[in-house]
């Protein structure tokens, strides 16, 4: 799922978007899907990364290494994990997309496979990927 051979993107992020953006959410004048929405829509991928990580505690790099990565499942997985509903996540594949990243797989299957995951089965996942990618041993079914 998270492959260290994935690239960075180069997103036209624009801070001061990303900080008006954030304060209005946290002024609790938008909903967190037209957050994501917005970010995807400017091209914000480091913020989208930065509140993954935040929300699941993980560190930045790794939620962006899942952002840029080849396939959906990861960042679909961390969505998830993070509480995003449909229309949050929808935003950041408009966001992949547009980076040529899952390409290989119809936004539709994300969608599907978004849908799928219960938030608790999610947790567990990223719980395992975080394992995997701090240099742990594969974790025990």
């Amino acid at each position: 799922m998270l492959d260290s051979k994935d690239q960075s993107t180069v997103y036209a992020q624009d801070d001061a978007r990303v900080a008006a953006v954030l304060d209005r959410r946290a002024r609790g004048l938008i909903a967190m899907d037209e957050m994501l929405a917005e970010l995807a829509d400017a091209d914000c991928g480091p913020a989208i990364a930065a509140i993954v990580a935040d929300r699941l505690r993980l560190g930045a790099a790794i939620a962006q290494r899942a952002l840029d990565a080849g396939d959906d499942q990861a960042i679909s997985v961390m969505c998830r994990a993070a509480g995003f509903n449909i229309n949050g996540f929808s935003a950041v594949l408009r966001l992949r997309r547009r980076h040529g990243h899952g390409r290989d797989s119809a936004p539709h299957d994300a969608l599907m496979f978004f849908s799928g995951l219960t938030r608790a089965s999610a947790e567990r996942i990223v719980q395992q990927l975080t394992a995997l990618d701090a240099g742990g041993t594969k974790p025990k079914r």
